[in-house]
């Protein structure tokens, strides 16, 4: 595929990112956001987020060119699937029971659906609860989940029953990823697909698995809000979420003018 000559691709994580607490900072990032696109640069948004749990307030096709969802799981392009890796049943089989048999709160990010085991917590919504009697019922289908996490803190055990998966622990929950994907990852796949090299991604996060995005990007942004690893790797440091910082960001690299 043709590069895309002096053309950039910019991928945003959500959480603490494009969208915080304010909605008049999320509608300025998302109108800078159509001005960079107007200029022919691609914009993805690049979350830890499976398919299922993207933010029902932001039309993502209408606002952004792709997807790198469950922190490199699943990369989507102009809504055409261009990789996808789920989790293996057995690791699913593993944690489900668990998750039940120590009460803990453990959730499975898919595409299609989000599962949880344990007690019920504000914001689950349609989630799935699956418990010690109906488990069997969903271990014999196919479950496509991008990502497993834990409300809490991980117990160091699932490193021994969890095969080839690696866990990322944050301020009160915890993402358990497959080992050889990532939001680098899933950067590298949707860039190739576009025709970008490297020194052309732009990427913009907060929290630790933005680490290797920015660590590897061109232009690798951290928000004002960002952790001190985060801030410590990136090229520049923009305003915080809340400030609309994506949009700040955005408007220094492509000299865009209000």
């Amino acid at each position: 595929m043709n590069k895309i000559k002096d053309k950039y691709a910019i991928f945003l994580d959500i959480d603490g990112t494009l969208m915080g607490s304010s909605s008049a900072a999320l509608d300025e990032n998302l109108a800078v956001i159509q001005k960079v696109r107007a200029l022919g640069h691609k914009v993805l948004i690049s979350t830890g987020r499976s398919t299922a749990y993207l933010p029902s307030n932001i039309d993502i096709e209408k606002y952004f060119d792709g997807v790198v969802s469950g922190a490199g799981a699943r990369v989507v392009i102009d809504g055409k699937e261009v990789f996808c890796k789920t989790m293996t049943r057995e690791n699913i089989k593993a944690f489900c029971e668990y998750s039940i048999e120590n009460g803990i709160i453990g959730v499975l990010e898919g595409i299609d659906n989000m599962f949880f085991m344990g007690i019920v917590e504000e914001g689950m919504g349609k989630w799935i609860h699956i418990d010690s009697k109906n488990i069997s019922e969903y271990l014999t289908k196919a479950l496509p989940i991008e990502k497993f996490t834990i409300l809490g803190i991980a117990p160091e055990e699932l490193n021994e029953i969890l095969t080839d998966c690696v866990i990322l622990q944050h301020d009160g929950y915890a993402e358990i990823l497959q080992k050889d994907c990532s939001k680098s990852s899933g950067m590298k796949i949707a860039a190739a697909e576009l025709g970008v090299d490297s020194e052309h991604c732009i990427a913009m996060g907060d929290s630790l698995n933005d680490f290797d995005m920015i660590e590897n990007a061109g232009i690798g942004v951290a928000m004002g809000n960002a952790v001190p690893e985060i801030k410590e790797i990136a090229d520049m440091i923009t305003k915080d979420v809340d400030n609309a910082g994506v949009a700040v960001a955005l408007k220094e690299i492509f000299s865009l003018k209000d």
